[in-house]
């Protein structure tokens, strides 16, 4: 696997997962040149979704992506459930598994070992960490990746959202597959060696980031790095506002009708928040689709 892969928005509509509309969502990013997805992430609101839903979504992505690879992260905070999206991420031919550590109570070096020993044990899919310590809480450094695969822990790559370019490097430099998740990172993170990126910004600025991605895999390095710029002032943008709603709200503005978040353990922005939204992305160039619902 390699270059862009979409950290998917997961839209719902009315309490439940808007099937048709993801379908349609995912068969656009197909057009535009996308190479890959990643649902159930944090942009996707996979930690707060049952398995039912999680099926809804791997089944929906699997048949519109095109038999591009799709990498399911599997995290959540119910042991059950992370088995049964292993389970469905096999059903449904996943490329790949990630997840996120154990969170909210802290995790230890041994919390995290016998966790991904027990993913390990449940498929041979390759496993993929995703460190996210933003939200996670909890920082999963170049040592304890070292330290897990010396205890024998089958770790294929890691998506690193640290935003921290130096311990990417190290990844790298460990012969792991690495996706840089930061949407500010895209360029410096191809110069340096990772595989490609898991963005959010996907979604909504597809063919920013992808354009970002190609030319520095390409070498064109000035101009990786102006395309750049500009993807790194819609991420300062869209950090104004709650996420993981504003990705939603990025769509809705940039691209077409889309659903929204799953309430109410995170809401939707405000009409008056959409419209600035809206007037800080033309400020920047973009053009927007309508005015905000």
């Amino acid at each position: 696997m390699e270059g862009v892969l979409v950290a998917l928005t997961i839209p719902f509509r009315n309490g439940n997962v808007d099937v048709d509309g993801l379908s349609a969502h995912v068969s656009s990013l197909v057009k535009e040149g996308v190479n890959g997805f990643f649902p159930l992430g944090t942009t996707g609101m996979g930690v707060l979704l049952n398995l039912e839903e999680r099926e809804a979504v791997i089944k929906a992505v699997t048949e519109a992506s095109g038999g591009k690879p799709i990498v399911v992260q599997v995290g959540s905070l119910d042991w059950d459930t992370v088995a049964g999206t292993v389970k469905l991420a096999e059903r449904y031919g996943a490329s790949a598994i990630a997840s996120i550590v154990p969170i909210y109570y802290r995790p230890d070096y041994e919390t995290i070992r016998r966790y991904f020993m027990k993913l390990n044990q449940l498929t041979e899919l390759p496993t993929f960490i995703y460190n996210i310590p933003g939200n996670a809480g909890f920082n999963v450094t170049p040592d304890i990746v070292t330290k897990l695969i010396k205890d024998g822990v089958r770790i294929a790559g890691m998506k690193d959202s640290s935003g921290d370019l130096g311990q990417l490097m190290q990844f790298i430099e460990m012969g792991l597959e690495v996706f840089n998740g930061s949407d500010h990172m895209i360029a410096p993170s191809i110069i340096v060696g990772a595989k490609g990126c898991i963005s959010a910004l996907s979604n909504s600025i597809t063919n920013l980031v992808i354009d970002t991605y190609r030319k520095a895999k390409d070498g064109d390095v000035n101009n990786a790095l102006r395309v750049q710029a500009l993807v790194t002032k819609v991420r300062d943008t869209a950090n104004k506002y709650p996420r993981p709603a504003v990705h939603y709200s990025l769509v809705r503005l940039l691209k077409y009708d889309f659903g929204s978040v799953k309430e109410p353990l995170v809401r939707s922005l405000t009409r008056e928040e959409e419209e600035s939204l809206a007037s800080d992305l033309g400020k920047l160039g973009l053009r927007i689709r309508a005015p905000a619902a």
